[in-house]
């Protein structure tokens, strides 16, 4: 049988003038002769058509996905908590879910979502003007509020870790006032603040959408008087449970 002479095609073509000359009768070996592709080639194409009588190219299984849709789900709900939140503290997080994922495929997944990475800028150093303003708030307020709520008792007052709170001018002020600090004070420990439950303060904000800073402030103090005292009570009155509830868990992840 004369064979009409074939040059090299594409892959696509390639196994459809394959399929063309078997089904006319040529053989493996009649093929082969053409140089239309490999032997091995030619051959896998004619074993899948008798064996599947198709020739589309079976999916390849590949490494199993680790994670589920629902678990993606949920991963893009804990980023969108919190978008400082780098890759490898979201992984931790979804590790607490019950999710055993690296930072890596925490960063594959949000691409997949459309999320992508940001670097924060940096930011400047606090100049002494802006010290002597925090220093002058504390004065009016922090002095104010202690005397007003404790009188002579004595108490103690917490604030984070942020470096404007561990300026050396800032702390020798509070130690000259004979301010007690709760510290030093863990990193990402929103579940010893009760204050971070207060974050109904900034939806509530959020839904009005200020246009402008006059604005943006009379709403927050507005939303701020709206804010019960018997919740800013309930709120104080958790931290023994708090407590015992992360000395329980050993520092890991919480219900707070």
């Amino acid at each position: 049988m004369v064979l009409p002479l074939l040059t090299m095609v594409t892959c696509k073509e390639t196994r459809a003038a394959i399929i063309a000359l078997h089904k006319n009768g040529f053989t493996g070996k009649d093929i082969v002769a053409t140089k239309i592709a490999p032997q091995s080639t030619i051959y896998r194409i004619i074993k899948n058509l008798k064996e599947r009588g198709s020739i589309l190219v079976k999916k390849a299984s590949g490494r199993p996905r680790k994670s589920s849709k629902c678990q993606d789900r949920l991963l893009t709900r804990i980023q969108l908590r919190d978008r400082s939140a780098s890759s490898a503290e979201l992984a931790w997080e979804w590790q607490q879910a019950g999710m055993n994922a690296s930072a890596r495929t925490v960063r594959q997944r949000l691409l997949e979502d459309g999320l992508v990475s940001r670097r924060a800028a940096k930011k400047p150093l606090l100049s002494k003007k802006k010290h002597q303003g925090q220093i002058d708030l504390l004065q009016k307020q922090l002095l104010k509020t202690i005397q007003q709520q404790f009188g002579e008792e004595q108490c103690i007052f917490q604030h984070d870790g942020a470096p404007c709170h561990k300026a050396k001018v800032l702390t020798k002020w509070l130690g000259d006032q004979n301010v007690d600090i709760l510290g030093p004070w863990p990193g990402n420990s929103p579940d010893l603040n009760p204050n971070e439950n207060l974050s109904i303060l900034k939806r509530r904000v959020d839904k009005q959408k200020p246009t402008n800073f006059d604005k943006l402030q009379e709403v927050i103090m507005k939303e701020w008087v709206a804010i019960s005292q018997e919740l800013a009570q309930k709120l104080i009155e958790s931290m023994p449970s708090r407590i015992a509830e992360v000395l329980k868990m050993k520092g890991q992840h919480c219900k707070y």
